[in-house]
């Protein structure tokens, strides 16, 4: 997920200093998060890499246990996540996303949240 979110190093994109993710410690381009040092270009911001890979294992759990507003629980699959994660609407391609994740991770489009927690 964070190399489809664009997570790029220094030297990957050139003229600056990484992406945006990158510079915020925020691999998977998480808006809001109870971890957030800050915020910047409506994204969050973490201390760390470490810290932003936790934050967004934290937030994948909460939506499969059902303790966000997103309506995601445990019998949500990975194109569920997907949706929510990178909505149309935010300009995402979530087809795309979502077919990228399972070619990466062998994951199938279809596994259920609480399998990922096991």
């Amino acid at each position: 997920m964070a190399e489809h979110e664009g997570w790029l190093h220094r030297g990957k994109v050139q003229g600056n200093e990484g992406s945006l993710s990158y510079r915020n410690h925020n691999p998977l381009n998480l808006r809001k998060s109870p971890f957030a040092v800050g915020y910047a270009n409506n994204f969050a911001v973490f201390k760390t890499d470490m810290d932003g890979f936790a934050a967004a294992r934290w937030d994948i759990r909460q939506k499969a246990i059902g303790n966000t507003s997103t309506g995601l629980n445990g019998e949500s699959t990975l194109r569920d996540l997907i949706r929510v994660w990178a909505p149309a609407s935010d300009g995402n391609d979530p087809d795309s996303y979502l077919q990228n994740i399972c070619h990466m991770s062998g994951l199938l489009e279809t596994v259920r949240l609480k399998e990922l927690l096991e």
